[in-house]
């Protein structure tokens, strides 16, 4: 494995940033950025393809990389990227790079390079996937005009991969917990007040007392007494029963009456 030292200091800063993303709608302009630091790059995407054939998300960094009509375009071609096919028939979300696969000749022959890449300009790609789901291929793709991705580069982002994956499936959890809460508290059936609604919201999203009190610009003291009220009011123990019970639709405390 090539990885500097120095690489590895820049990726922690960039995982800790990642640790904070509570929406998986965030997570593409928040890890684009960092990797973009880490890795010398022209642009990168974060990208959701599928389960329909023209369905593409993309999150792109520079943000006017690509417009809607020619995302267009990628998704009419995008059964040619050797990348997306390796993802989608393996399910191995590895480090490649389209030159693993094609020539740079037999690159500029795809219709997907002289209609979508060629314009960008995208002469090399290195991609890491992630993890799905459902059907969908969703990964990270980092382009150059010039100069192929090195090994080192390839191990950088592997090493990143886990990571990466951690931050995107917790601020999904995060996501689906910050819903549930808002049904809750537009039930009020649990008899919890603003304050303690919120102070919930934040331990399911995985902050600590200290990180929640910084927040809420009040001492930690103050969120661990309302913490004991939460406590009490949901007949519970521990923080993880509060979210569970505040949460769980088929709660009598909770779900529909």
């Amino acid at each position: 494995m090539h990885v500097s030292l120095s690489a590895l200091e820049k990726a922690l800063r960039l995982v800790d940033d990642l640790a904070e993303t509570d929406d998986p709608a965030d997570f593409g302009e928040r890890a684009l950025p960092g990797l973009d630091r880490l890795i010398r790059c022209d642009s990168l995407t974060y990208n959701e393809i599928g389960p329909a054939p023209s369905r593409v998300v993309t999150c792109a960094y520079p943000a006017d990389l690509v417009t809607p009509a020619t995302l267009t375009v990628f998704a009419a071609y995008v059964h040619e990227h050797p990348l997306v096919t390796h993802y989608r028939v393996t399910g191995d979300g590895s480090p490649v790079k389209i030159s693993d696969f094609l020539s740079r000749e037999r690159f500029h022959r795809l219709g997907l390079y002289a209609e979508f890449f060629r314009h960008l300009p995208v002469e090399h790609q290195l991609a890491v996937g992630l993890p799905s789901p459902d059907t969908r291929v969703v990964g990270i793709a980092l382009n150059r005009s010039s100069g192929d991705f090195t090994e080192a580069d390839r191990d950088l982002i592997g090493v990143l991969r886990a990571p990466l994956t951690t931050a995107l499936a917790r601020a999904e959890g995060r996501h689906r917990a910050r819903q549930a809460l808002t049904v809750s508290a537009g039930s009020q059936r649990a008899d919890l007040t603003g304050r303690e609604l919120q102070i919930l919201e934040l331990v399911a999203l995985g902050r600590t007392n200290s990180s929640i009190a910084h927040t809420l610009e009040v001492s930690p003291r103050t969120v661990a007494k309302h913490l004991e009220h939460i406590y009490r009011k949901l007949d519970v123990s521990s923080r993880a029963a509060a979210v569970y019970r505040a949460t769980d639709p088929s709660d009598p405390l909770t779900g529909p009456q």
